[in-house]
C-alpha cells in the first residue's frame, strides 16, 4: 500500500479504547502515565543513517501515529497529519563516557516517558487554521551508542495512537524495511491497514448480536458483585512512575513451567496468572481473586495489521481453596481465559462502571478496573537487523494503580517478569520482597503441580535470601535501569536549624513559603519543563525534604529525605502546572498569578513531602509567558533560588532541544547538616557562649520557656507596607552597610518606643538578624541562613528629623562595631541553641529578639540561558503578602531586598514591613516605617561615606 493512499484517510470516530485515554488524558493533561516505551539493544554493527531511513519509511506507512483531534460540534474525531518524512530525523546520542553507559542511556528515556503531550495543541477546530498542518508528535526515536557496536534504539510513544501489539507492528516492520537497505533486497509491500479497520470494526461489532450475548456473559460472571482484592490494603491513583523489579528465570526453570502448563492443556501465560492468584489466596486469604488482565480485542476483518490502539482490559477471574492444587488451577485459569478470548471486544471501562460503580481516581469514575493488573505479551522479543540481534525491553506499558506485572518468553524459552509498583504504595525492599515471593510460588507450584496449596511452604526471608531453587534450578537478575534511579543521599536528616526555628514559632507552618516570578521564552515546553523539574528533585535532597511529627508530642520534630520514587516533586504531574494566559491583557495578569500563587502555595505540605510547586503561565507562542515556583521555606531561601533557576533554565533548553541534559553541580545536604552538628558540640563553638549570654544581660526578670516572651501574644498581623531606598551597589562589604543602615535605624528610633524593646531590660534594642551564612557550601539549597540576636546601643541623642552626618557618624561606627564583634558571622548562636543540648538549656531562658531583619538578594537573569529573565517588579508585587507567611515573633519584621536591577546611581533596596497589629494600629505603623524609611536612606546616600568606610 502506497503511502500517498495511506495519508488520504478522512476524519474517523476514535476507537474505544483511544476514547478512554483521550478522556483520563484531559482530565489531568500533565499525567504522563499513558506514555508507553521500549528499547531494542542492538548488539553488532549498526548503519545509522540506514536505521533513520528505516523508520522514516515505516512510520510514514502508519498514518495512524500522526494525528490531531477535530472538534467538530463538541465531537471529537481523529484525522491524519502529514507526515514529513524528509525532515524527520533519528536523534543520536552517545553516552559511552558515563560511569554506566546502558543507565544513562534509559534515564533519558526515562525523561521522554515522563512528559505528557500538548493536549491544548492536540485538538483543534474549524477556527484553529494555524494549526491545522501539525500537532504534537505522539510518537518518537532516539539511537543511543552505549559502546563498541552496542547501541540502544529507544521508541516511545502515547497511547493514544498506538498500543503495545502496534508497537510490534511497527518494531518488525523497521527490522524488515532495515535488512532490505542494508541487502540490497526489494521490500516487501506494506504490512499495515489503516485505522478505519478498527473502526468499522468496533461499529459493526456494537451493531452485532454478538455484543448483547458478551454483555450477559460479563454480567453473568459477576452476578454476585465479588469484591476486588489487592495485596496491600492501602491504594493511591494510578503512578506514571514506577519501581521496576525484574527477575529473569533461567531455562530450565521456564521449561519446567512450560511442562507443567502443558500437562493441564495450559499456556505459560495461564501458569503466571494462577500463581499470582494463589499468592493472592496466601497474602489476604481471598478465596475469590480478581485479577486484570490486558487482552488484544482485535478479532474483526484486517484488525491484526493496525499499528494503533485498541487494546482493552478485562477481569480474570479465579477461585481458590486450600485444598486445590495447582494442577486443578490451572485447568480453571484455562477456562477462564477461553471464556475472555471468546467476549474480549466488550470493553473492560464498561464493565468496571457496571459492575463496580464508585471506583474513582482523582475524584472521578475512571472506568479503570480494580486489582492487579497483568500484562501477558506473547509477542517476538528478538528481531533480526540485517544479521545484527535486536533484543526488545519494554519500559513502561500504561498507568500502575498498585502492581503490575509483565511477563513476556525470550526466544530460548527463559521467562522475563517484571514487576512494576506505584510508588505511593511501594519501595525498593517491598516490591522486592513482593517479586521474590511471587517467583517462589510459581517455581513451588510447578515443581509439586499435585500439592495442595494449603501445604505449600516458602522461604522465611524474602528479602534477605535467593528463594530456594526448586529442582536446582531458580535463578533471578534484578534490572533496575528501566525506571528506577538509586539515590545517594535518602533517608533520615539530623533537624536543621531553620526547622527547629519554626518549630520554637509554635505556628502551623506545613505550607509556609517562598517563591520568585520568571519571565520565560515563548513556546516553553511543559513536558520538558516537567521533567526538568523532577530532575531537580532528584538531583538537590531539599526538593524531597518531609517533616514528621511524633503523635502525642507535637513539638517533637524529625526530618528525612524522600527517596526519588515516592518524592512528590519526582512522581507527582501537578507538581507542574501549565496556565494559559494567551487571552490576558497586561492589567489581568497580576491578578490571575496572584491566585494561581495562593492556589500553588496550598497545594505545598512539608509533613507529606509536597515541597514544591511550578506554574507555567503561557502566553501564547508569540510572546514570552512567566514561570512562578514556589517552594516550602524549609527548603529553599534566595541563595537557593539563585542556583536553582539558572539549572532549570539549562536543563529545559537541553530536553526540549533532545540534547543529552548538563549535568548539575550540587553538594550533599546530609553533610551540611552533619557539618553544623559536629561543629555545635566543638570548642571553638562552646566558648563563644559567653558572648551569646552578655547579650541578655541583665537576664529577664521572668524565665520563660524556650522561644516564647510575655510580649509574644501578638494576636494580629498588620497588613503588609512597602518601601524603597536608592542606594549605592551592596556587593562585599557593602551588604553589611546596609545591615548597620538598617538596625542604627531602628535602634534609633526605639530609644523612644517602648513597644519595641517588650519586656527586654538591656542597653540599646535588641534585635534578631538573619543573612546569607558566610560558611555555606556553594551548591547545597535549603533555607541555611544564619539567624543571631545582636543588641545596638547607639550613643548620643535620638534625632526626630532628617540626621546630619555628625549625629549619624558615631550611632554608624558603633553598630558597625557590634556587627565585627559578632563571632563567626553569627552562624554558631542557632548551633549553640538547638543543636548542643548543653547549650541549648542555657539558651532556652533568654528572651528571642523581638525585632526581626533579614535581608536577602532579588534574583538575577542566569547567564548562558536567553529569555530567562526575572519578571517586571509589577508581576513580582503580585505575590505578596505570602499566602502562607512565617509568624512573627514581636512587634516588628522587616525583609530588605536588594534589586538585581543595577544602575549607575547604585541599586534599589526594597523594604518589606511587617508588624503586630496588637501592639500598633494601621496608622502608627505607616508612621513608624515612613520615619524609619527616610532613616535609612538617609544613612545610605548622605552618610555613605560612614557605611562604606
Amino acid at each position: 500500500m502506497s503511502h500517498a493512499t495511506l495519508t488520504t484517510e478522512r476524519p474517523l470516530e476514535l476507537t474505544a479504547a483511544q476514547a478512554h485515554v483521550l478522556a483520563a488524558q484531559c482530565a489531568d493533561p500533565n499525567h504522563a502515565a499513558y506514555n508507553v516505551g521500549q528499547y531494542i539493544e542492538l548488539t553488532g554493527p549498526v548503519d545509522p543513517d540506514v536505521l533513520q531511513d528505516a523508520l522514516r519509511h515505516t512510520l510514514g506507512e502508519a498514518p495512524g501515529l500522526h494525528l490531531r483531534l477535530r472538534d467538530m460540534g463538541g465531537r471529537l474525531l481523529q484525522e491524519p497529519v502529514p507526515f514529513d518524512a524528509a525532515h524527520w530525523r533519528l536523534r543520536r546520542l552517545d553516552t559511552t563516557g558515563a560511569a554506566d553507559p546502558t543507565a544513562a542511556a534509559v534515564e533519558i528515556a526515562r525523561e521522554q516517558l515522563a512528559c505528557p503531550p500538548r493536549m491544548d495543541l492536540l485538538v483543534v477546530d474549524d477556527r484553529d487554521a494555524a494549526r491545522r498542518s501539525a500537532a504534537p508528535a505522539l510518537m518518537g526515536a532516539v539511537l543511543v551508542r552505549v559502546g563498541h557496536h552496542r547501541h540502544l534504539l529507544f521508541q516511545y510513544f502515547h497511547q493514544l495512537a498506538v498500543d503495545g501489539y502496534g508497537v510490534t507492528l511497527l518494531t518488525r516492520r523497521i527490522a524488515e524495511v532495515y535488512t532490505a537497505r542494508m541487502r540490497g533486497t526489494p521490500l516487501p509491500d506494506s504490512p499495515f491497514t489503516q485505522v478505519s479497520a478498527l473502526v468499522a470494526a468496533e461499529r459493526s461489532y456494537r451493531e452485532s448480536p454478538q455484543y448483547g450475548i458478551d454483555r450477559a456473559h460479563w454480567a453473568a460472571r459477576y452476578a454476585d458483585g465479588p469484591r476486588p482484592t489487592s495485596f496491600l490494603p492501602a491504594s493511591a491513583p494510578p503512578s506514571d512512575t514506577v519501581l521496576r523489579h525484574t527477575i529473569v528465570l533461567d531455562r530450565r526453570t521456564s521449561l519446567a513451567i512450560s511442562a507443567t502448563a502443558d500437562a493441564s492443556r495450559a499456556t505459560w501465560a495461564e501458569a503466571v496468572t494462577a500463581a499470582v492468584a494463589v499468592q493472592l489466596h496466601l497474602d489476604t486469604g481471598t478465596q475469590d481473586a480478581v485479577l486484570a488482565l490486558y487482552a488484544m480485542a482485535r478479532s474483526g476483518p484486517g484488525t491484526l495489521r493496525v499499528p494503533g490502539m485498541a487494546v482493552n482490559t478485562l477481569p480474570v477471574r479465579v477461585a481458590l481453596d486450600g485444598g486445590d492444587t495447582f494442577g486443578t488451577l490451572l485447568v480453571r485459569t484455562a477456562a477462564e481465559f477461553a471464556a475472555i478470548r471468546a467476549h474480549q471486544r466488550f470493553r473492560g471501562e464498561t464493565i468496571a462502571r457496571e459492575l463496580w460503580p464508585g471506583q474513582l481516581w482523582r475524584g472521578r469514575e475512571d472506568g479503570r478496573l480494580p486489582g492487579p493488573l497483568l500484562n501477558l505479551r506473547p509477542f517476538d522479543t528478538e528481531v533480526d537487523f540485517a544479521g545484527v540481534p535486536g533484543h526488545v525491553v519494554t519500559l513502561a506499558s500504561g498507568p500502575v494503580d498498585g502492581l503490575s506485572l509483565s511477563a513476556v518468553r525470550y526466544a530460548d524459552g527463559r521467562l522475563r517478569l517484571d514487576f512494576d509498583g506505584n510508588p505511593a504504595l511501594y519501595d525498593d525492599d517491598s516490591l522486592t520482597r513482593h517479586a521474590r515471593r511471587c517467583t517462589e510460588i510459581l517455581g513451588r507450584l510447578c515443581a509439586e503441580p499435585e500439592r495442595s496449596i494449603a501445604t505449600l511452604t516458602l522461604s522465611d526471608e524474602l528479602g534477605s535470601a535467593q528463594p530456594p531453587k526448586p529442582d536446582g534450578a531458580l535463578t533471578t537478575a534484578v534490572d533496575r535501569s528501566p525506571l528506577v534511579e538509586r539515590e545517594e543521599e535518602r533517608g533520615e536528616l539530623p533537624l536543621l536549624p531553620c526547622a527547629h526555628r519554626l518549630r520554637d514559632a509554635g505556628a502551623a507552618m506545613g505550607r509556609l513559603s517562598d517563591s520568585t516570578l520568571w519571565e520565560v521564552p515563548a513556546g516553553l515546553s511543559a513536558s520538558a519543563l516537567r521533567a526538568a523539574v523532577a530532575r531537580l528533585a532528584r538531583v538537590h535532597p531539599a526538593l524531597r525534604l518531609r517533616l514528621h511529627r511524633v503523635d502525642g508530642v507535637s513539638e517533637l520534630w524529625t526530618q528525612e529525605v524522600l527517596p526519588s520514587a515516592v518524592a512528590p516533586a519526582v512522581v507527582d504531574p501537578t507538581t507542574v502546572r501549565r496556565v494559559d494566559t494567551s487571552s490576558l491583557v497586561a492589567a489581568e495578569l497580576s491578578g490571575r498569578i496572584a491566585v494561581e500563587a495562593r492556589r500553588a502555595v496550598a497545594a505545598l505540605d512539608v509533613w507529606a513531602g509536597a515541597v514544591l510547586r511550578a506554574v507555567w503561565f503561557d502566553a501564547g507562542p508569540a510572546r514570552p509567558g512567566r514561570l512562578l515556583l514556589v517552594a516550602h521555606r524549609c527548603s529553599v531561601d534566595d541563595i537557593s533560588w539563585q542556583l536553582l533557576v539558572p539549572q532549570l533554565a539549562s536543563l529545559h533548553a537541553a530536553l526540549q532541544e533532545g540534547h543529552e541534559p548538563p549535568g548539575l553541580a550540587t553538594a550533599g545536604l546530609r553533610s551540611w547538616s552533619e557539618t553544623l552538628l559536629r561543629e555545635a558540640h566543638g570548642r571553638q563553638r562552646t566558648q563563644e557562649m559567653p558572648y551569646w549570654l552578655s547579650l541578655f544581660d541583665p537576664p529577664p526578670p521572668i524565665a520563660t520557656p524556650q522561644g516564647r516572651t510575655p510580649s509574644q501574644g501578638v494576636s494580629r498581623v498588620g497588613p503588609e507596607l512597602l518601601t524603597t531606598v536608592a542606594t549605592t551597589a551592596t556587593t562585599g562589604g557593602a551588604a553589611d552597610a546596609l545591615d548597620g543602615a538598617v538596625l542604627t535605624a531602628l535602634a534609633l528610633v526605639a530609644a523612644d518606643e517602648p513597644r519595641l524593646h517588650g519586656d527586654d531590660r538591656g542597653p540599646g534594642l535588641l534585635l534578631e538578624r538573619e543573612v546569607p551564612d558566610p560558611a555555606r557550601p556553594p551548591h547545597t539549597i535549603g533555607w541555611l541562613t544564619t539567624v543571631h540576636p545582636i543588641r545596638i546601643a547607639p550613643p548620643g541623642p535620638v534625632p526626630t528629623a532628617g540626621v546630619s552626618a555628625e549625629q549619624a557618624a558615631p550611632a554608624l561606627r558603633h553598630t558597625a562595631g557590634a556587627l565585627a564583634s559578632v563571632p563567626g558571622g553569627g552562624r554558631g548562636y542557632e548551633q549553640l541553641r538547638h543543636l548542643n543540648p548543653q547549650s541549648a538549656a542555657l539558651l532556652a531562658r533568654t528572651p528571642r529578639a523581638l525585632v526581626r531583619y533579614r535581608r536577602r538578594t532579588d534574583a538575577q537573569a542566569p547567564g548562558g540561558v536567553p529569555g530567562w529573565a526575572p519578571a517586571p517588579a509589577a508581576e513580582r508585587a503580585a505575590l505578596h503578602p505570602a499566602p502562607a507567611a512565617p509568624p512573627i515573633t514581636g512587634p516588628v519584621e522587616l525583609t530588605a531586598t536588594v534589586s538585581s536591577a543595577r544602575s549607575a546611581a547604585g541599586s534599589c533596596v526594597t523594604l518589606r514591613w511587617r508588624w503586630s497589629g496588637a501592639l500598633f494600629t494601621d496608622e502608627e505603623a505607616r508612621l513608624l516605617t515612613a520615619r524609619l524609611t527616610e532613616m535609612i536612606a538617609d544613612f545610605l546616600t548622605t552618610n555613605r561615606n560612614t557605611l562604606y568606610s
